[in-house]
């Protein structure tokens, strides 16, 4: 089932300096030199299974979707979120796949909200996220279903 780029109206109550936004795949390239740095630590932390230009080229591909919180007094991109939609045989979901940034408390709930609101409308039945621990604190509508234990081979 193909993503639909539904603009979804763009929340700006977070503080009058920023707006929270999904950027479609045409708009990337004008915004990527300040999302690459937010998204290393979070590929560094999973030991880089992808690297920043397979996220871009995935966002290009419209394979995943990217969210922003832009401020707009300093023309900056303060906060990046990559989300994909994952087609289940009996379910779509749209996964939280990487985020980064700063000052997350004032952008996260609002941010959340829209991702929630686009997958509704992309037909998606549920949400997910593989990540650290401590996103539990952050999505405490969440429930805890699994864990990933992972164990690196070596080549010997």
């Amino acid at each position: 089932m193909p993503v639909q780029e539904t603009q979804i109206k763009h929340s700006d109550s977070l503080s009058s300096d920023s707006q929270i936004s999904y950027v479609p795949p045409k708009d990337v390239g004008l915004v990527w030199k300040q999302i690459e740095p937010l998204l290393l630590k979070p590929l560094e932390i999973d030991g880089f299974a992808y690297m920043p230009k397979d996220i871009f080229d995935s966002l290009l591909k419209k394979k995943m979707q990217l969210w922003i919180s832009w401020n707009v007094k300093t023309n900056v991109v303060e906060a990046a979120i990559v989300t994909e939609i994952i087609d289940y045989p009996r379910l779509r979901s749209c996964r939280y796949f990487l985020a980064g940034g700063t000052n997350m408390k004032s952008w996260f709930n609002p941010i959340k909200e829209q991702i929630e609101q686009w997958a509704k409308l992309n037909k998606c039945q549920r949400i997910e996220l593989v990540g650290r621990k401590g996103w539990v604190k952050w999505l405490k509508d969440y429930k805890q279903k699994h864990i990933i234990l992972m164990k690196e081979l070596s080549n010997e």
